[in-house]
């Protein structure tokens, strides 16, 4: 990765980091239920491995639709990808300990090909399965997603919910 690419997925994750920040103090202190998650995952079509984190948030007075924006970075020997999310998903079987969940949403993807110096950027839509604990202080979690667009990929992503 060149230091131009290295400082535009930088300056780019920092500002979703940033937005992800404030939306959760300003939902937290309006005492509406969010949660925070970090997480941890692979990339198998890039050779990547990611970290990231979102938060999550109940849509309305249901407690099954759920609004899960999030960011990764991948880091792969091929390409570093900064995937940007805004994922809805449906948990079924709400009353039970664990979740789970089928969903959708529009994706960004900043990707950084190594070796050809090239950049791009790429819209997309993400389907989404997974499954978590929904009780508890820490909640562990996982999730499959595919993400169709002109660069399409798929990740194996788990984490913790707080």
């Amino acid at each position: 990765m060149n230091r131009t690419s290295l400082s535009r997925v930088g300056a780019s994750t920092f500002a979703v980091l940033a937005l992800v920040l404030t939306l959760l103090t300003a939902a937290r202190t309006s005492y509406a239920r969010v949660d925070g998650d970090l997480r941890a995952g692979v990339y198998p079509n890039a050779d990547a491995v990611s970290v990231g984190g979102g938060v999550l948030t109940t849509l309305g007075s249901s407690s099954a639709w759920h609004f899960n924006p999030n960011v990764e970075v991948a880091m792969g020997d091929r390409e570093d990808i900064v995937a940007m999310s805004g994922d809805v998903h449906y948990d079924f079987a709400t009353g039970r300990p664990t979740a789970f969940w089928m969903g959708a949403g529009p994706a960004v993807l900043m990707t950084d090909h190594a070796g050809t110096g090239g950049f791009e950027t790429d819209l997309g839509v993400n389907v989404l399965a997974g499954v978590g604990a929904k009780r508890g202080s820490v909640r562990p979690f996982g999730q499959l997603r595919g993400t169709m667009s002109d660069q399409s990929q798929v990740t194996l992503a788990g984490g913790i919910r707080f």
